[in-house]
């Protein structure tokens, strides 16, 4: 007997650019079940209504400038992507690794999101170190360079010659809304509220390394995006390993309206 032909491969459900590496995509249907029951407590009738349809997908990024590649994911973040509506966006970054992406949305059987202002989006460009030419007004704490997605940048946190950067995080979210019509079946949706979260570990102490130093060497940033707010600090050491440090922190980016 043959071996049975099952795929072994990850696809690209976003259209990521192709200097992206998908490694990971998964897609879910769902249906909400909506039941009546007689006086039993039997089921005594039900229906499925509102499909809707979840996409993840992982990739790591390959390529000599980052955010030019991820292009309309950030410039855009929010919008429809191949017909599915991006709710998250997952950055991971590491010491001598290369950066990963994780996207996820959804989509709706009935009333689909479309592209454009009508679901909100948000440029959240300005918190990756870019190119000069992509983005403007740019984050004037980082100089101007393509990143190519390797290692770890500073995000403009003052580092000096006692540390470096060792891992971060970056997440951005919208607070999605949606609402079903008479009969159960998606009738509008729209994001709100987009935000993104930052979370940076460092091998040694930097030298911003309180949430008042942090959180100037922030204030350089301007566009589409408030200020990042520091929300926690954490400073480590031990006789059996060096010190560490680490900060959380928030901003909000401004929903697109033109």
């Amino acid at each position: 007997m043959a071996d049975a032909t099952i795929a072994l491969e990850a696809s690209n459900l976003f259209g990521l650019a192709a200097a992206f590496n998908t490694t990971d995509s998964t897609t879910s249907v769902k249906r909400t079940n909506v039941q009546a029951l007689d006086e039993l407590g039997n089921v005594a009738c039900q229906r499925s209504v509102g499909t809707q349809t979840e996409y993840t997908q992982t990739a790591n990024y390959c390529g000599t400038d980052f955010v030019t590649d991820l292009g309309t994911f950030l410039t855009k973040f929010g919008d429809v992507q191949s017909s599915k509506i991006v709710t998250g966006l997952s950055v991971t970054l590491s010491a001598a690794g290369y950066v990963t992406v994780q996207v996820t949305g959804h989509n709706h059987a009935e009333n689909a999101h479309e592209a454009g202002l009508t679901v909100g989006y948000s440029d959240v460009s300005d918190f990756f170190p870019h190119a000069a030419a992509v983005v403007s007004p740019p984050k004037a704490a980082e100089p101007f360079f393509a990143w190519d997605g390797f290692g770890v940048p500073t995000f403009g946190v003052t580092v000096g010659d006692n540390a470096s950067p060792s891992g971060a995080s970056v997440t951005f979210s919208m607070n999605h809304i949606d609402t079903n019509d008479e009969n159960g079946d998606h009738l509008i949706g729209k994001n709100i509220t987009p935000k993104c979260e930052l979370k940076m570990d460092f091998e040694g102490i930097p030298t911003s390394n309180t949430a008042a130093l942090i959180e100037a060497d922030f204030g350089a940033m301007t566009g589409d995006m408030l200020v990042p707010l520091v929300d926690s600090t954490d400073s480590s050491d031990a006789n059996s390993k060096f010190d560490t440090f680490s900060f959380t922190a928030h901003a909000n980016p401004l929903l697109a309206t033109a």
